[in-house]
């Protein structure tokens, strides 16, 4: 029976780490955040402390997952807990880098304020204005049904 060469040992040895090495790899889990408002923490819970203030649109890496919590860490190196309802495992349309968010920021030259967003609504003539709030008084549109 002939014995095996010095070399096989090591190169099975090599071989597999390689290997499991490159499923590691694989196996990485990059999400984004797809909420304008949410927070790492450092726990499981809403009532954890925040670790980070996460922007839409950012990319988090996967850690583990616990039930509806992912364990991530940012491109920034924090790590903490984020809801998984949070997150989308696609890019959102409108993140900071996205090309059509850029041109739409570009023609905007300053953010709405909280009268200059309602007053489209307001914006009507009277004569439409008084028609939509019998409307709505009538309960004949959405949330205003009767």
């Amino acid at each position: 029976m002939k014995r095996p060469s010095r070399l096989a040992a090591p190169l099975v040895t090599l071989l597999l780490l390689s290997l499991y090495l490159l499923t590691g790899v694989a196996l990485a889990e990059t999400v984004f955040v797809q909420s304008k408002t949410a927070k790492l923490r450092s726990g499981k819970t809403s009532l954890d402390s925040v670790v980070a203030d996460l922007k839409f649109g950012e990319p988090l890496e996967v850690l583990s997952k616990e039930g509806n919590w992912l364990a991530v860490q940012t491109a920034r190196g924090a790590k903490g807990w984020i809801f998984a309802g949070k997150t989308t495992p696609t890019k959102p349309a409108g993140s900071e880098d996205d090309v059509l968010a850029k041109l739409g920021k570009s023609f905007r030259r300053t953010e709405a304020g909280d009268v200059t967003a309602s007053a489209g609504a307001r914006g009507l003539d009277k004569v439409s204005e008084g028609y939509a709030n019998r409307v709505l008084k009538q309960g004949g549109l959405g949330e205003y049904a009767k």
